[in-house]
């Protein structure tokens, strides 16, 4: 994702190090993956949503179809003129 190889995370590692010191150090790890959790939580449920919404949208659009599609009786009725006149066969 951010295209970071060994050598820089060795160099990041060394300078936080040397900021924070050793004491400071899993304090700051632990509020940094909770962050990152929190992050992932955060994207995991908003992709969620976006894909409940993309399926109602799609679903509304079917319903609409099927209310726009005219009902016709006499076309009814041929249908079962002529499938009567097959099962007479």
């Amino acid at each position: 994702m951010f295209n970071i190889g060994w050598q820089e995370i060795l160099i990041i590692s060394v300078v936080v190090i040397l900021i924070l010191g050793p004491k400071e150090l899993p304090a700051a790890l632990k509020t940094f993956m909770g962050v990152t959790r929190k992050i992932r939580h955060l994207s995991s449920e908003f992709l969620k949503e976006a894909e409940n919404v993309i399926s109602k949208e799609d679903l509304h659009k079917v319903k609409e179809s099927m209310d726009n599609i005219q009902y016709d009786e006499n076309l009814s009725n041929k249908i079962n003129e002529s499938i009567t006149k097959k099962n007479k066969k």
